[in-house]
């Protein structure tokens, strides 16, 4: 019983604790005990708190908290116990009604105020004030306990930015240029218009460039003057100048406009006079010996490389610089008039000297000499033959020694041999050809000239014939093999080039297999590139292989959110909206595993409703008639269909001016001078006469007519008091000649008659005049023409209606109709008013739209190639159908602008010097160059195919393509094997106007092959595109990711 009271009494301590904790949060209520124990003794009923009413107005209820309680003796207070020791009394209700006050407050909110940035993150705010639930504004005090939200983020989406392309190479090979760039507003690789992106920020698409200094005119100093008395003339050098390398060039690198003169007239002292025979005493001045030789400059050399002949003019002139005879001159020899000139097309190089041929004594050694260009040998021809290096010279080496080893000495030894008919010794002459080397009884090893290396790189053997020979040159046996010369030797001429390769690019597939290339190129160790053939080809490096071969997940899609509001309140803006890679289930995954799948887009263009903008009047009137003066204009914020608004609604910083100077000439006193008045009696046609009023200064000069007092200006226009003319109109009526006319309709033929008098006591005279100008309808009482078998009458003739012009829907009806005479000449009497109609409407059957040639082959049974109208993205386009008689036709496009303007082309011309860019990177025929590019060629397309389900030109299709010369180029391709230095030749165009159908933006060509550069050129409208490719060898192609995309307009 202890123990049980022992739990009992913990169990309310627990209890104690748990309520003393709710009380000390609840400070308002620590000391509020409603209601009193409900029974008499130690243990009762407590209510220890109350809830909230449940109605704020009217009628509601409040929960209570209630706890059995009992005094504790210990503490001296009431303290709570389990609820079982108040289990003999009635526990009182848990819940009580109450009533709300009725008073209820809550925010009112304005609506948002326009986001702070269009993109990019913003915030928008709104106002708020108090107010209860009739409606009546409170203080704000009233609801400060209320959430109370002013603020939020808005526009959470990127903003467009500029993005740019590379720099352009500098266009110039020298001296100053400017290189290029292109700069577009694009969103998420999307391009939009640059009116989206911020002009202050927006990047340039211009720089200047600098390289080496051009070449540039140089001139030399003045020569004498070619007479000695009277007119004259000097001359000087003029050359064209590389200032870096201090050479003097070919006239042609040089800008031909600005050459400076190489001729000036010079003047030197007074020539004497030849008078008559005893006008003076000065002796006369033969013609003989004033009379000079004239020439001008050389031209330049007939052979741009090579051996040529220049010219220059050349005439006997007298003192006075005019034509004389050649006699004249013959005290002086003539100047030639041709001369051989020379221009080397290549520069001579030589090997090392080879060793001396002879061991001792005289020999000869030689080496090698070759005329080069552009690292390659040519012929010796294109060299300069008096400046030829020798190729072989004189050598000596120490006097030749004999052996006289086991043979007598020389006091004993006679100077030959016994029964021999030669000389002991041999003669120096005989080792210029063979090396000499000295052997026993007179033998001597020979040797002859070394061969050349037997291999061009890496390492090789040089050979040479030895040979043992006697003191006459014949062959021997018995030389001493110990000094026995080589007979071979190792040569090295330096490294062999080897294949050397980039790193892979990307694949163009993420799956399903697709490509990744890189270069391959053939270079020696120092860099230098050499031609493929010079590598083993056998062993090249693959250049293309295969990637990310596994299949593409077919359980994966794009997930389009829902389009977001437009960023802007009013006029455009860009709406957005979440794309998301999922799987089968909507589980979010990355990016990549679509990227098989094309993206939607996730952005659009959208507007809302028109913006309010400025509008200006017109100037009102100068505030002055002469001298400085104001003009004023009213200016007002309009919305369009509304009217005027309050001005905070339009832009401020776009205001336009609503005042401007103005500025009359100088006030001076200027008045009206009038004319005579013209005739009126020159015709009864004549309803006013006129007279010139002009403005006259001071100086009665005329000047503009705001110089005088408008309201001062005498009369320039008044009418005539002649009286009216008079008019008769004939009218005729076909009926009376219907048999003779052949009419088919009733036609009123009518004449009119003027009456005119030139004295108004003469007899008036009858005046026919075209019916045009007659000023008068016809009388009601017409005169009866005798149309005498209609020898005048004209008609309008009508041909058969023509087809409807359309096969379905509402289409026009054509008829030829011509006004004939009865004759059946064409003529222009016919009444235009009564001219039936050349048009009609016509409508046929409902037209029914298609999406592809296969939908018209089979709903319409066509088997017929030909043009067609399609459905493509909302728009009719005309495609012409191809294959119809075959299962599944292919869809073209007809191209308007034809051929010219829709070609490829790979360049065949090669520059035999590939490090450079002739003519600023034009194109010319007389450029240092080799036609023998064998992937030359050039196609011309009509038509072009595309694929329908991926909106994509198939630029392979060449069914419709002619290929003017060479090998077939796939559409929009171009290449070149031109030049390493980025001067790309090969070009192609793309014109798609008036097809309906434009280059997408997202359109990108890829460089291919060595040094290769790609410039590509886009209209504004995306229908038209120029690229220019090349390298060496190079070209470019759409890019295999993206294709060529199209797009409707």
């Amino acid at each position: 019983m202890r123990r049980q009271m022992q739990e009992d009494e913990q169990k309310a301590r627990h209890l104690e604790e748990s309520i003393s904790r709710w009380v000390g949060s609840h400070t308002d209520l620590h000391e509020v005990w409603v209601g009193e124990p409900r029974a008499v003794g130690p243990e009762g009923w407590h209510i220890v708190g109350k809830s909230e009413c449940s109605s704020h107005c009217g009628q509601g209820y409040r929960s209570l908290d209630v706890h059995c309680m009992k005094y504790s003796v210990h503490k001296g207070q009431t303290v709570p116990v389990d609820d079982h020791y108040c289990s003999d009394q009635l526990k009182p209700p848990t819940r009580e009604p109450c009533h709300g006050d009725c008073v209820l407050t809550r925010w009112h909110y304005s609506e948002w105020y326009q986001c702070s940035r269009s993109c990019g993150g913003g915030e928008r705010s709104r106002e708020s004030y108090c107010i209860n639930h009739f409606g009546h504004r409170l203080a704000d005090r009233e609801c400060q306990e209320l959430p109370h939200v002013m603020t939020e983020n808005c526009n959470e989406f990127p903003c467009p930015s500029w993005a740019t392309s590379e720099w352009s190479e500098c266009p110039v090979t020298c001296g100053k240029g400017t290189k290029r760039r292109q700069v577009w507003c694009e969103l998420n690789e999307d391009h939009l218009s640059d009116g989206f992106c911020n002009p202050s920020t927006k990047p340039e698409s211009l720089r200047p460039c600098e390289l080496h200094t051009c070449a540039s005119w140089q001139v030399g100093p003045w020569g004498s003057c070619t007479a000695t008395c009277g007119h004259g003339y000097q001359m000087r050098a003029v050359k064209c100048v590389d200032a870096l390398l201090s050479a003097v060039l070919d006239d042609r690198l040089c800008y031909g406009a600005s050459r400076p003169s190489d001729r000036q007239d010079c003047i030197m002292i007074s020539c004497p006079v030849i008078l008559k025979t005893g006008t003076t005493s000065l002796p006369a001045v033969p013609m003989g010996k004033t009379a000079q030789w004239r020439y001008g400059s050389w031209t330049p050399c007939s052979a741009s490389c090579g051996r040529g002949n220049q010219a220059r003019y050349v005439s006997c002139r007298d003192a006075h610089d005019g034509i004389a005879d050649e006699s004249y001159c013959a005290h002086i020899p003539r100047p030639a008039e041709i001369s051989i000139c020379f221009s080397p097309c290549g520069e001579w190089q030589t090997g090392d000297w080879s060793p001396c041929s002879a061991s001792c004594g005289h020999g000869k050694t030689n080496r090698q000499v070759l005329c080069i260009k552009y690292h390659q040998p040519i012929n010796e021809n294109h060299c300069d033959p008096d400046v030829r290096p020798s190729a072989e010279q004189e050598c000596n080496v120490a006097a030749c020694q004999p052996s006289y080893s086991n043979f007598p000495s020389s006091s004993e030894q006679p100077n030959h041999f016994p029964g021999r008919n030669f000389p002991l010794t041999h003669k120096p002459e005989d080792n210029e050809k063979w090396g000499v080397h000295p052997s026993i009884r007179g033998n001597q090893w020979r040797t002859g000239p070394w061969g050349s290396c037997s291999s061009s790189c890496a390492g090789g053997v040089q050979r040479r014939v030895v040979v043992c020979q006697d003191e006459n040159g014949q062959s021997a046996h018995y030389c001493d093999v110990a000094a026995k010369p080589p007979e071979a030797k190792h040569c090295d001429t330096g490294p062999c080039p080897q294949w050397n390769y980039g790193s892979w690019g990307e694949c163009t597939q993420t799956c399903g297999g697709g490509i990744k290339s890189r270069f391959v190129i053939c270079q020696f160790p120092n860099g230098q590139m050499s031609q493929e053939q010079n590598c083993e080809i056998l062993n090249k490096p693959p250049s293309v292989a295969q990637c990310h071969v596994h299949a593409c997940p077919d359980d994966v899609s794009w997930h389009r959110g829902p389009w977001n509001s437009c960023s802007a309140s009013c006029g455009k803006g860009l709406k957005y909206r979440e794309v998301l890679c999922v799987d089968q289930v909507q589980g979010k995954l990355e990016e990549k595993y679509c990227s098989h799948l094309r993206k939607p887009r996730t952005h659009k263009a959208c507007r809302s409703g028109r913006c309010p903008s400025w509008k200006a009047k017109r100037w009102k009137e100068c505030s002055v008639t002469c001298g400085p003066g104001v003009e004023q204009r009213d200016v007002y914020c309009r919305l369009r269909g509304v009217g005027p608004v309050a001005e905070e609604m339009c832009d401020w910083s776009t205001r336009p001016h609503s005042q401007r100077q103005c500025w009359r000439q100088d006030c001076i006193q200027s008045q009206w001078v009038a004319g005579e008045w013209s005739d009126c009696l020159t015709s009864c046609k004549m309803k006013e006469t006129h007279r010139q009023v002009q403005c006259i200064d001071a100086q009665n000069i005329q000047v503009n007519e705001s110089f005088c007092d408008p309201s001062t200006r005498p009369l320039s226009i008044k009418k005539c008091k002649n009286l009216p003319c008079k008019y008769i109109v004939v009218t005729g009526d076909s009926s009376q000649c219907a048999g003779n006319c052949g009419f088919s309709y009733r036609q009123r033929i009518t004449y009119c008659i003027e009456i005119r008098s030139t004295d108004r006591y003469k007899l008036h005279q009858l005046w026919p005049i075209d019916y045009r100008e007659c000023p008068v309808l016809p009388s009601p009482q017409t005169y009866k023409c005798n149309l005498r078998s209609c020898l005048h009458m004209a008609t309008w003739k009508v041909g058969k209606w023509s087809k409807c012009s359309v096969t379905c829907g509402v289409g026009v009806m054509e008829r030829r109709v011509e006004c004939m005479a009865e004759n059946g000449w064409f003529s222009d009497l016919c009444l235009k008013r009564l001219k039936p109609d050349a048009q009609k409407k016509c409508y046929v059957n409902d037209c029914k739209t298609f999406t592809s040639c296969k939908e018209i082959q089979g709903e319409n049974n066509i088997t017929k190639d030909g043009d067609y109208y399609l459905n493509i993205e909302g728009r009719i386009i005309k495609v012409y159908c191809a294959d119809m008689h075959l299962e599944d036709p292919k869809e073209y496009i007809s191209l308007v602008k034809g051929e010219e303007d829709n070609f490829s082309e790979v360049y065949g011309f090669r520059l035999q010097n590939p490090y450079e860019c002739p003519f600023n990177g034009s194109r010319r025929l007389d450029c240092e160059c080799t036609n023998d590019y064998l992937a030359a060629g050039h196609t011309v397309f009509s038509k072009i195919r595309i694929d329908l389900t991926s909106m994509q030109i198939k630029t392979t299709d060449l069914l419709f393509a002619q290929t003017v010369f060479g090998k077939a180029v796939p559409f929009a391709t171009a290449g070149d094997c031109y030049s390493a230095a980025r001067c790309p030749q090969g070009r192609f165009s793309i014109n798609l106007a008036g097809t309906g159908m434009k280059i997408s933006s997202t359109a990108k060509w890829l460089a291919q092959g060595s040094y290769a550069s790609v410039v590509i050129h886009r209209s504004q409208d995306g229908t038209k595109v120029y690229g220019r490719c090349g390298g060496f060898c190079g070209k470019c192609v759409p890019h295999l990711m993206t294709g060529l995309p199209i797009q409707v307009i």
